[in-house]
């Protein structure tokens, strides 16, 4: 729906002094406002029209109006202006660049409890999904007599690692051959490749070994099996310091933060830029008074997943687009510099 240039300039102010303020906002306030140039009748009049098409609401009778879901996404399309970081802003961002972790995934979570801290809303992101990934190396560590401490590491940087427990004494010559066997025949290969089946035809190579060393490409198998995207949640008690949620709400969201396929569904969709959805575009009714900003990060050039943040739909929207937009960058470089080796 067009707007008018006025219309547009009021609707702005509304979202932009009550993001600021969360006090309903009036026309006497928006007349004396700088810049704005109307009468309080003249702003009454355009306030009551973008009432009746959806954009603000009265929440009492004596006071000002507030945005609506749909006022908040008509700001955030097209009338909000572009936010620069400043350098202390840039600077709290830039210490995730110190960030230091034996796997892609824990840097992934350190980084998400870092922009809760910052941002002070729940962050979520997504590790990379594994599937389209391969073994890079398999390690094979001695644990005891009669253990074996199994390392995975896949192409995208996640590790993976076991305990595996065998029914025979380790001797030096099993554990080299079956290192030298299982990184001759696995490593190198999609994840989608390394079926039970194919691990199957490597146990017939196993020989005199077969009997002790079968369960280790069993437990390989069930590690495989088992890489899928994970997903991190951080600093979901900041949302207890937002009025916006009532003690309903608050629980209703807790609980969908421990959704793992449902906060999937909603953050992994993100795979441009940054998107930002308000209310119940989560596809969650009791979401109605609360926005979603994520971004997506890339590793070897390729987007493997995104970070963003859960807040309130009140939420100084410029600048947490910048802000997650950033992020997302130094993200993907600090997991390239970090794993792309």
């Amino acid at each position: 729906m067009e707007l008018s240039e006025r219309k547009k300039r009021i609707l702005s102010a509304i979202v932009e002094e009550y993001i600021m303020t969360g006090e309903p906002v009036g026309s006497k306030f928006l007349a004396g406002k700088a810049g704005m140039g109307l009468s309080s009748a003249t702003i009454r009049n355009e306030m009551a029209e973008l009432a009746e098409l959806g954009f603000i609401e009265q929440p009492h009778t004596s006071a000002g109006r507030v945005p609506t879901y749909k006022g908040y996404r008509i700001y955030v399309d097209s009338l909000m202006g572009s936010y620069r970081l400043s350098d202390e802003e840039r600077g709290a961002f830039d210490g995730m660049l110190r960030l230091t972790s034996g796997d892609i995934e824990s840097t992934i979570e350190k980084a998400g409890d870092m922009l809760a801290d910052i941002t002070g809303c729940a962050a979520v992101s997504t590790a990379p999904d594994d599937k389209a990934a391969a073994i890079r190396r398999i390690e094979l560590v001695p644990a005891g007599s009669r253990s074996l401490l199994l390392v995975i590491l896949t192409t995208s940087g996640v590790i993976k690692s076991r305990i595996c427990r065998i029914a025979e004494d380790l001797t030096v010559e099993m554990v080299e051959f079956f290192s030298r066997l299982v990184n001759d025949r696995i490593c190198g290969k999609a994840l989608d490749a390394v079926t039970p089946q194919y691990l199957n035809m490597v146990k017939g190579e196993l020989y005199e070994y077969t009997y002790a060393l079968s369960p280790v490409l069993d437990t390989i198998a069930e590690e495989i099996k088992s890489v899928s995207a994970e997903v991190f949640v951080g600093g979901a008690s900041n949302l207890l310091i937002h009025n916006e949620f009532d003690n309903d709400k608050i629980v209703k969201i807790m609980r969908f933060l421990e959704q793992r396929e449902e906060l999937l569904r909603v953050i992994g969709g993100v795979d441009s830029g940054v998107k930002v959805r308000i209310g119940v575009e989560s596809g969650m009714p009791f979401m109605e008074n609360s926005a979603l900003i994520a971004a997506p990060y890339a590793f070897k050039g390729k987007i493997c997943g995104a970070v963003g943040i859960i807040g309130p739909a009140r939420i100084n929207y410029p600048k947490m687009v910048s802000s997650i937009e950033y992020f997302s960058m130094l993200l993907s470089r600090l997991i390239n510099e970090s794993f792309g080796d």
